[in-house]
């Protein structure tokens, strides 16, 4: 048995009746579950891709690198007090 599927943990949530009734229409009930995690899956892999591009996109911001250094030079004001 694959580690990933070892430990299974039920979910509840809600989803459009006409999603229901394609997923009930064109899928096995014994395979619902694991069409179900594959396609969450796959979906969190775009979201996580859509974060890393984001993420690439501000680092490489000009205006995004001199507000992080105004914060920085902001936040060490007044430390030298302590």
């Amino acid at each position: 048995m694959r580690k990933e599927e070892a430990k299974k943990i039920n979910q509840t949530f809600s989803i459009p009746s006409d999603v229901s009734q394609e997923l009930h229409t064109y899928v096995k009930r014994r395979e619902m579950s694991q069409f179900v995690s594959n396609a969450i899956r796959k979906e969190l892999e775009f979201k996580k891709e859509e974060l890393r591009n984001a993420y690439l996109a501000a680092s490489q911001d000009e205006g995004q690198q001199e507000a992080i250094d105004e914060w920085e030079s902001t936040v060490g004001d007044g430390t030298d007090e302590w």
